[in-house]
């Protein structure tokens, strides 16, 4: 009887060792379907984070393009850095002068706002939207540059303001 009973133990430990195995088998194909799929989630979120990113350039782009064509084209303190690098190509000049860009140790984020990077930075808004509007008004004005002038490529010049 006895052996009978180790016999029977011995078979249903036998059962148990083959079912055990057997979720461990389907334990490793889940775990590599869970891969795949983690892999799948994480380059469609790095896709749509690419995409968000070039949807927002092409807004700004637009954004700026449109105030161009309808006449009512100014800096303000709500524009963001990269839209006022859009909106004038010698912005960029003016930022430098007053240390927002151009090196590591002045660096901004083209998604900050120009009034929120003046704050940041100790700036008075007022001033630097005074020069980065005057750009603007050069330009309307042309008399104030010879051709010569236009052809140069802007300098960084510290602390100073743009006086036209």
């Amino acid at each position: 009887m006895a052996t009978l009973l180790s016999i029977g133990a011995l078979a249903v430990a036998l059962l148990a060792i083959g079912y055990a195995w057997k979720l461990n088998r389907e334990l490793d194909t889940a775990r590599g379907r869970l891969d795949r799929y983690n892999r799948a989630i994480f380059s469609t979120e790095e896709s749509i984070r690419s995409l968000r990113a070039e949807l927002e350039s092409v807004r700004r782009e637009l954004r700026i393009e449109l105030l161009k064509r309808t006449g009512d084209a100014h800096f303000a303190p709500e524009m963001t850095v990269g839209e006022a690098r859009l909106l004038h190509p010698r912005a960029q000049q003016i930022l430098a002068g007053y240390h927002l860009g151009g090196c590591a140790s002045c660096a901004v984020d083209d998604g900050d706002t120009l009034d929120a990077v003046c704050q940041n930075s100790g700036i008075e808004p007022a001033l630097l939207l005074l020069d980065l509007n005057r750009l603007l008004g050069s330009d309307r004005l042309g008399e104030t540059h010879s051709q010569g002038d236009r052809d140069r490529q802007p300098v960084k010049i510290p602390n100073v303001h743009l006086d036209l």
